[in-house]
């Protein structure tokens, strides 16, 4: 059998190394081995990943790590009012611990502003980031693994899913987007070969830049639809009804709330959908 273009890169070779629950854990008819095991999801992207939520604005309910959720930011253990600012990651832990109460649940989020799919590319290259103007943003793929592998993780951890918010960055360079779906396949394709998991639920984002000044936001959104059909186990999250800052790009302290949400809907539902197949 041929072997991943991406075999012999930094990434593929550190997954040698990794923890032992990344090779051991099995994801199989939306189930997980026992209620009370741990499940980890990824949460990347760019900006609106990042997040231009205001903590200050949350009620305190929401503003509350919930018990049986740990937040891990670019690999540091945080709890949710300890940031100026959120992202997706304070409505998606609150759905999903309500829908979870016996699960432990961990958040692993790394997400960089401003950066497109060829700054995350699984085989990065200046030359491609350079198209995007992110030379000096990458190699974002091989950070994100050099973050999962040195989370502390119980030996029953198993690996739930990945969270995808980006687009904005390729939606504004004709040449990215373009090309958009194909490089976003290779990022599931080698995320998954890379932990171990070839049937990872993937939920993603759409973006809703304004196209009177992203020229290629049209084609970004039309590859993000096709996403869902295209790529196994992908759900695509609907987003332009959500409320934004004055910017027209970053979604507000509701936005975000309600963006992380239907993140974790999206993914009950895609378990749940999982279920009912033959």
């Amino acid at each position: 059998m041929m072997r991943p273009s991406h075999w012999n890169s930094p990434a593929r070779l550190r997954h040698a190394l990794m923890p032992a629950w990344l090779s051991i854990c099995a994801f199989a008819s939306g189930t997980f081995a026992q209620e009370s095991s741990q499940v980890v999801f990824l949460l990347a992207g760019q900006s609106n990943m990042v997040g231009r939520g205001v903590s200050a604005e949350l009620p305190p309910e929401m503003a509350r790590t919930p018990a049986n959720v740990q937040y891990f930011l670019e690999g540091e253990l945080t709890r949710f009012a300890e940031q100026e600012r959120f992202g997706p990651e304070v409505g998606f832990a609150h759905e999903l611990a309500s829908a979870w109460p016996e699960r432990q649940i961990v958040l692993l989020k790394y997400a960089v502003d401003a950066t497109s799919l060829l700054a995350w590319a699984p085989v990065w290259d200046s030359v491609g980031a350079a198209i995007t103007e992110n030379v000096l943003d990458g190699p974002l793929y091989e950070n994100l693994l050099d973050i999962v592998a040195l989370v502390p993780l119980r030996a029953d951890a198993e690996f739930a899913g990945f969270l995808w918010m980006q687009g904005e960055r390729d939606a504004y360079f004709p040449a990215a987007g373009a090309e958009y779906l194909r490089n976003l396949e290779k990022l599931v394709q080698c995320l998954r070969e890379d932990l171990g998991k070839p049937n990872t639920p993937f939920v993603l984002g759409q973006v809703n830049p304004p196209p009177d000044r992203w020229a290629a936001a049209d084609l970004v959104r039309e590859a993000q639809r096709e996403a869902e059909g295209q790529i196994s186990s992908t759900r695509l999250v609907l987003t332009d009804d959500l409320p934004k800052h004055g910017d027209e790009v970053h979604y507000n302290t509701d936005g975000q709330l309600e963006l992380g949400r239907r993140f974790a809907r999206a993914y009950l539902d895609l378990l749940s959908a999982s279920e009912r197949s033959p």
